[in-house]
């Protein structure tokens, strides 16, 4: 018997006392447009039970719900809780009550708020904001497709914050998402409140029509311990707030945009070129000209904006276009992205005549003013004289001499050292030859042996090897500058610097394309330039290598 009421006894200490479902919010008073959190807790709830929150729908948006499962120490005694934070955001303005909630059988209680209009709140200076809340904003709701959407994130904090706030990072799909900075720290000053702020800002780029969601952004920051009214310390506390979900209605592209020209949406968008020569001058046939195009767009990627070219697209007998690597960047400005393109060609100029570049035009849409606009390069004309018209003018006429001019029969001293003399300068210019000729035989070690190597696939040299054998000028002018950018940084002006011997075989190249020599061009004595600053470039590698140290030390 004895044992049987200390075991009743035991089971009584045991018991846990009557579960609840308690209800909490983190602000009973807020302005019109702001979201609350919602807390139910309670310890007698599985981790797989859920809340019915039915009854909230009728005042409130949902926008966020999320479990956590604790555990809490009351008198040494361990006891697991099960806790749910809920974002809601207020219908309507005015006194608004949440319901009792129910799960399973427990009940939690009612709260009451208060909800003020942005002028009620403006009036009233004893309203009382959360210490720290988020807003979001974007620039326009309805953007077109693939043009850019402002994002701007505002954390507003009346607390001091730790360090260790964070951001979730912003992904979309069917939008590219890029971010313009790091955040930007600044203080306002709200119904008398000073608040710092803490401002994100982000680029989207929709990439399909219809409904776009832009999700809402938790914001995790742990507040700095402050002194209350009894000189006590308050301890920190872990605080997240949500920013307002966004939805964007994006729309094509306009019906009366140009057919077949790529889609431009930005709030500006600027063209230029620039010419080396000056096209406006005369050109001689075979002489080449540059012309570079830069677009600048404000709202628009690099990567968006269309590769520009003089021809259009078209071919010009005479003339062709030998285009370079564009060159892309994107810059941060104050519209949000900047995006920047040059195209760089050069013009070679075949044949003397006329040749009518035509006009480059360029469509965008105005996504500020919601209207078409046009850029307009205007057409440039190239006037190109043959190369024979700068020849040498005709030697002046010797005037016969006059009948009464008698020759002396004797020959003075004066002219027989002038004889002499000459015949000394023809020896001395034959014996310079003759020296030269020797000195060029020992500079060029691999003049009387075969230049030419195996062809290798796949090796740089095989196209510059092929086109020299073959003696095909414009091949291996292209054929060299590709290897020539992969042996220098500055390409044939870098190793035309380094070895004369190759400035002097791109000397004839170039004649030889631009009209300048009147003889066949031969392949050789380019590739054997080649070939010596090939070996050039192996012994100054085996002079660059360290010696190995011996294996047995000097005695």
């Amino acid at each position: 018997m004895i044992r049987l009421l200390l075991w009743l006894c035991l089971l009584l200490l045991t018991v846990p006392a009557q579960a609840a479902l308690e209800a909490s919010v983190d602000r009973t008073r807020l302005v019109e447009g702001e979201t609350l959190e919602l807390t139910l807790e309670t310890e007698a709830a599985n981790r797989f039970a859920q809340p019915d929150l039915s009854a909230l729908e009728e005042h409130f948006d949902i926008r966020n719900s999320r479990q956590l499962s604790l555990v809490s120490q009351l008198d040494g005694r361990t006891q697991p809780v099960t806790r749910w934070v809920i974002s809601l955001m207020p219908k309507r303005t005015g006194f608004v009550v949440i319901p009792p909630l129910r799960l399973d059988e427990l009940v939690s209680q009612p709260i009451s708020l208060q909800v003020l209009t942005a002028g009620e709140a403006a009036r009233d200076n004893t309203a009382q904001m959360a210490p720290i809340f988020i807003d979001a904003e974007v620039d326009t709701e309805t953007p077109y497709v693939q043009a850019q959407v402002l994002l701007t994130l505002r954390v507003y904090h009346s607390v001091s914050l730790y360090d260790d706030s964070t951001l979730t990072g912003l992904d979309i799909p069917d939008a590219r998402v890029e971010s313009l900075g790091g955040p930007r720290n600044y203080e306002r000053l709200i119904n008398g409140i000073r608040h710092g702020v803490i401002e994100v800002r982000y680029a989207i780029f929709p990439m399909r029509s219809g409904a776009l969601e832009v999700p809402s952004q938790l914001f995790t920051a742990t507040t700095m311990p402050s002194r209350t009214a009894d000189s006590t310390i308050a301890r920190g506390r872990l605080v997240q707030v949500r920013s307002p979900g966004i939805t964007l209605q994006v729309r094509p592209i306009p019906p009366d945009y140009p057919p077949g020209a790529p889609w431009l949406p930005a709030t500006d968008v600027s063209l230029s070129q620039a010419w080396q020569p000056d096209p406006g001058l005369d050109l001689l046939a075979g002489e080449s000209l540059t012309r570079s195009f830069t677009i600048q767009a404000v709202g628009l990627n690099a990567s968006q904006l269309p590769e520009l070219s003089s021809l259009a697209g078209g071919t010009l007998a005479g003339l062709r276009e030998y285009t370079d690597q564009p060159l892309l960047e994107n810059l941060v400005v104050d519209g949000g992205i900047g995006g920047l393109r040059q195209d760089s060609a050069a013009l070679l100029v075949q044949q003397p005549g006329t040749f009518q570049l035509p006009p480059i035009r360029l469509y965008w849409w105005d996504t500020a003013a919601d209207a078409l606009r046009e850029t307009q390069l205007d057409a440039v004309e190239l006037n190109v004289m043959s190369s024979q018209s700068f020849v040498a003018s005709p030697a002046p006429t010797a005037v016969a001499a006059s009948e009464d001019i008698v020759i002396a029969p004797t020959l003075l001293y004066w002219q027989l050292a002038t004889a002499l003399l000459g015949m000394a300068v023809l020896v001395c210019l034959w014996l310079l030859w003759r020296t030269r000729r020797a000195l060029e035989a020992l500079r060029n070690p691999y003049q009387d042996e075969e230049i030419f190597d195996e062809e290798v696939q796949g090796n740089p040299l095989t196209d510059l090897q092929s086109a020299c054998r073959s003696n095909q000028p414009g091949e291996a002018r292209k054929a060299l500058e590709i290897w020539a950018r992969q042996q220098d940084s500055d390409g044939l002006i870098g190793l035309t610097h380094q070895h004369p011997e190759l400035a002097e075989a791109l000397d004839e190249l170039n004649a030889c394309l631009f009209g300048q020599a009147d003889h066949p061009w031969r392949g050789k004595p380019l590739w054997r330039a080649v070939r010596m600053v090939v070996q050039s470039g192996k012994r100054q590698a085996e002079h660059a290598e360290p010696e190995l140290e011996s294996l047995y030390p000097r005695v």
